[in-house]
């Protein structure tokens, strides 16, 4: 009933995170080995957790469109009953590519960015609100064509004999999973229309901040703020709280 309008809100978002200065920098090959390491890190949190979110979907959802499309795409994740083929196994294959350590990547501090995109995941997953989660999902997985592009042209500028089977895999089994997405929205009822729309929202919003965090937006403080010390206390002044927070 409302796909055409899902479609354009969709392409709204993937034209957003095609604008965000890493993606433009991985684009056009400028990006520092740095930032494409950070970046993969968080891709392999977001790979290694990505089974777990789509357990917990199936745990409730009780459409049998959306929980088939859910249970194939946790069969291609797994490997497609393959264990060997596993995708977070593909990505650990890329590690040992890029010659990084997986303490390296085990113990990489986690900045703001992918805390926030991983919390959203597991809240939507375990929502029970159908509308929400397909729309995350939709934009989610709409997205790979253009993040794992991005992150394979980056490192292949770093890396040009590099194998690069993690993100192509994404890529080609994503198109099928949105597809699939798209006839579960045209089997939605008109009310879980605002829901849809604030998950495909919530996806972009998840998936901008994580790379925030790989483009180093959060680098300069990564200490929690104590709102609750002296230094912040309206009374005190604000001018003197202002100065000692610079």
């Amino acid at each position: 009933m409302f796909a055409q309008g899902t479609k354009e809100q969709v392409e709204r978002s993937l034209m957003a995170v095609r604008r965000h200065p890493l993606i433009i920098s991985a684009e056009a090959g400028t990006l520092p080995l740095e930032h494409s390491k950070r970046w993969i890190f968080c891709a392999g949190r977001e790979s290694r957790s990505f089974p777990w979110i789509l357990k917990d979907l199936l745990a409730w959802t009780s459409d049998e469109k959306v929980k088939t499309i859910l249970e194939e795409n946790l069969y291609d994740e797994l490997g497609s009953g393959d264990p060997s083929h596993a995708h977070f196994l593909h990505y650990l294959h890329l590690l040992d590519d890029l010659r990084v350590p997986r303490a390296e990547f085990d113990n990489y501090q986690e900045r703001l960015g992918i805390k926030l995109a991983l919390s959203l995941a597991f809240n939507i997953a375990k929502s029970r609100n159908a509308g929400r989660a397909i729309g995350y999902m939709l934009v989610n997985e709409a997205m790979t064509p253009v993040t794992y592009t991005a992150a394979k042209s980056a490192l292949t500028g770093h890396f040009p004999h590099l194998r690069t089977n993690f993100f192509d895999l994404h890529i080609e089994v994503d198109d099928h999973h949105v597809a699939a997405l798209y006839e579960a929205v045209e089997a939605l009822p008109e009310t879980e229309r605002e829901d849809l729309e604030f998950g495909i929202a919530l996806g972009r919003r998840g998936m901008e901040i994580l790379l925030d965090e790989a483009y180093g937006i959060f680098d300069a403080h990564l200490e929690p703020i104590a709102i609750t010390a002296p230094r912040w206390n309206p009374l005190t002044g604000v001018g003197e709280g202002t100065q000692a927070a610079g």
